[in-house]
């Protein structure tokens, strides 16, 4: 059975003729191509309209000549490097492995005789419109494959092997289609060397990075990844209705103190002094914190204002930022010890400035308390836990890829606005690095794909000897 490799734009990247012979290539951004010969943009043209062999594109290209086909490659590499290429491994006339963003050829050293490979530790598959795809945070490619052949060869390298073993690993695959399917693995940093001693060799940059953190990290900033990143794209506008502000729960509201925003302009303790003084304070005093500064905190920090928008006119607004003031961030309260208030789970809605009680003290709480405790480094539990929430669909239903990490940019902002004000009003706060969303899920009922715990922050009045 014949192998060949083919190319052809990747997927999403279009071709167009502009003014003066010119061609328009369009992806994230857009490059405009320098006049050629007839001969280049015939081969340009062919690029765009399928796939074929880098043999077959140079020959139209140096039809007048090797001069217009060095042209011709130059251009390909720009290609790569700014909208990119895809490379299609060809079994026969099926298309077995598909690599994008990939050279005009394989380049490099390749897979070394003699040398065991396997698998990054970063690499993973998903279902992608009906194909198989091989992904790499670690790199910008993506291996494509729409057939058994390339799961199967995948399989093969569960267990690491040298390259001459992984040629003839697969029955039905030839010993060429196997190679160059393992050329693109190496490509796109899939594979990991490992040692005479059996453990794998990866860069010292690597090392550091764990699984989702690389991940996240990578599918949520802009690459030459095909797809759209970030916008406002509005891609459920048709198919669900915009979500709205959370209703309040079905308990009577508990009024809070409101401040006098007006004196503390004139009384309150300078902003500097408030970004020096702040602290991750652990301990707490002997008397608890009160509903009053509850109330006052969470209205300086997190409570609904009437504000004028730039050239947008009137609106709501909060004293943190939010993107496309979306405000998706929600507070919870978990009170252990409050002056004016029942142990129990509270909700904090802006809208009224009021706690609803979601819950009664139950297991779920106390271990929610007891669990964080040690990260904190407490010995008692905290006088009040507050919980911020992300009801996730209020930000995906308008931006895409970027939604979860703007959520988590979003909690940053809130968390250190409670810090300082917090600090401002002579409390203890103390943020937290992780918490438990299954079990916030049980403990308040909310669905956690919905509406999911992704901070916390313990509070209670400063420490005696303060």
């Amino acid at each position: 059975m014949s192998t060949r490799e083919t190319l052809c734009l990747a997927p999403g990247v279009s071709l167009s003729l502009a003014a003066e012979g010119r061609r328009l290539v369009t992806s994230r951004e857009q490059v405009m191509l320098p006049p050629v010969s007839a001969g280049v943009g015939a081969a340009l043209e062919a690029l765009a309209s399928g796939e074929h062999g880098l043999d077959e594109l140079t020959g139209l290209a140096g039809q007048e000549g090797l001069t217009h086909a060095a042209l011709f490659h130059t251009l390909l590499e720009g290609l790569r490097t700014r909208v990119g290429l895809a490379r299609a491994l060809r079994l026969e006339s099926t298309v077995i492995a598909t690599l994008s963003p990939a050279a005009p050829r394989a380049s490099g050293p390749g897979p070394r005789e003699g040398v065991r490979y396997g698998l990054s530790r970063f690499v993973f598959t998903h279902a992608v419109d009906g194909a198989l795809v091989l992904e790499n945070p670690a790199s910008d490619g993506r291996l494509w494959m729409k057939t058994w052949h390339g799961p199967a060869l995948l399989g093969a390298l569960a267990t690491p092997r040298h390259p001459e073993d992984f040629r003839a690993a697969v029955p039905g695959i030839p010993a060429e289609a196997a190679a160059a399917f393992l050329r693109m693995l190496m490509e796109m940093g899939a594979l990991t060397e490992l040692n005479a001693e059996g453990a794998p060799v990866e860069p010292e940059a690597l090392m550091t990075w764990e699984f989702h953190d690389l991940l996240f990290h990578r599918q949520t900033r802009w690459g030459l990844r095909e797809g759209i990143y970030g916008g406002a794209t509005y891609r459920f506008k048709d198919k669900l209705p915009q979500p709205g502000k959370k209703p309040p729960p079905p308990s009577e509201p508990v009024a809070l103190h409101v401040p006098d925003l007006p004196a503390l302009r004139q009384e309150d303790v300078p902003f500097t002094e408030v970004l020096e003084r702040r602290r991750s304070l652990r301990k707490h005093g002997s008397r608890p914190v009160t509903r009053a500064q509850l109330g006052e905190l969470l209205y300086r920090a997190v409570g609904q204002r009437h504000v004028v928008f730039p050239g947008r006119g009137e609106g709501e607004g909060r004293p943190f930022p939010s993107g496309g003031a979306i405000y998706e961030t929600e507070v919870y309260l978990i009170v252990h010890q409050c002056e004016g208030l029942e142990q129990g789970l509270y909700y904090y809605r802006p809208d009224d400035h009021a706690l609803y009680r979601v819950a009664g003290r139950s297991p779920d709480l106390d271990l929610l308390l007891h669990a964080a405790m040690p990260g904190a480094r407490l010995e008692t539990p905290p006088q009040v836990m507050l919980v911020l929430t992300a009801r996730f669909a209020r930000v995906a239903w308008k931006y895409q890829t970027m939604a979860y990490a703007v959520m988590l940019k979003h909690v940053g902002v809130v968390m250190q606005t409670l810090y300082l004000v917090a600090t401002a009003m002579g409390l203890a706060p103390c943020g937290l690095g992780g918490g438990s969303a299954e079990l916030f899920a049980r403990a308040s009922g909310l669905d956690p794909l919905v509406e999911g715990s992704i901070g916390e922050l313990f509070l209670g009045s400063a420490p005696d000897e303060s």
